[in-house]
């Protein structure tokens, strides 16, 4: 028996002790509409729209004593990028760019009219943009 989905998407949660550069990125700079926080026993979740997904930004109040493995895609095994679709790459990776974050690598057309880039949040998270024609 497989999983019984009762929301077609999944949401996407990034622990962080930086929750006010985070939530500048990704909502100033990416521009995913913010959606309300959602205090917790302990932590705080920003979160904010992306396509029918949800981005969560996680704090908690008593700061993590680890840390994630950052870098490129093949410094460390585990969860290494997510991947958002868009239309305008070149507009974000401006964005990106002139709000001091990296692109890490591309734009690259990988196939006729797909092109991908690499970005690193405020934390070093690595997201994936990938520009391709409407579906």
């Amino acid at each position: 028996m497989g999983a019984q989905l009762v929301k077609p998407t999944i949401d996407i949660g990034i622990v962080t002790t930086n929750p006010e550069a985070m939530a500048d990125f990704y909502g100033t700079v990416i521009g995913f509409p913010p959606l309300p926080d959602v205090p917790m026993d302990g932590f705080r979740v920003k979160r904010f729209q992306v396509g029918e997904c949800v981005l969560k930004i996680v704090t908690f109040d008593d700061e993590p004593g680890g840390r994630a493995v950052t870098g490129t895609l093949g410094d460390s095994t585990g969860l290494r990028y997510w991947t958002v679709s868009v239309a305008n790459l070149g507009q974000i990776l401006a964005a990106v760019e002139g709000a001091g974050q990296k692109v890490v690598d591309g734009p690259t057309e990988v196939r006729p009219g797909v092109t991908i880039a690499l970005v690193t949040d405020p934390d070093g998270n690595l997201l994936e943009f990938v520009n391709r024609p409407a579906t």
